[in-house]
């Protein structure tokens, strides 16, 4: 069964364009840091959430390394400080506990995932 699952996200990210792609990887970043802002609201112990932290924070990273500032300059030159501003947010989280962190990262990617849908959209539409 897990084979086939994943066959099936292996031939999802094959078959996608760049934008379908970055927008899989910001659907990826809110879902874990949803999933670490639950466990950590819910008391359970930094060690059970943290994983979900740390796979946020290495997302973050493969899309601050995709940034080509040859094709978008202006894009890459503001999302690049936001990334790093991220980042250690999400470092910081490791070190107090404290779930604002987490909160926070969450808010800005979900923003950028619905900026990535709208662009989504628009492109589908053109």
């Amino acid at each position: 069964m897990r084979a086939g699952i994943a066959a099936y996200k292996a031939t999802k990210v094959e078959s996608a364009n760049n934008t379908q792609i970055v927008l899989m990887l910001y659907q990826e970043i809110v879902s874990r840091l949803v999933r670490a802002e639950q466990m950590c609201t819910a008391g359970q112990p930094i060690l059970t959430w943290l994983p979900h932290v740390h796979h946020a924070r290495a997302v973050i990273i493969e899309l601050q390394s995709a940034l080509d500032d040859r094709n978008a300059p202006e894009l890459c030159g503001r999302l690049r400080p936001l990334y790093r501003w991220c980042l250690q947010e999400l470092v910081a989280v490791g070190s107090d506990g404290d779930v604002k962190h987490i909160v926070d990262v969450r808010e800005v990617a979900t923003t950028l995932l619905e900026a990535w849908q709208h662009v989504a959209r628009s492109s589908a539409a053109a």
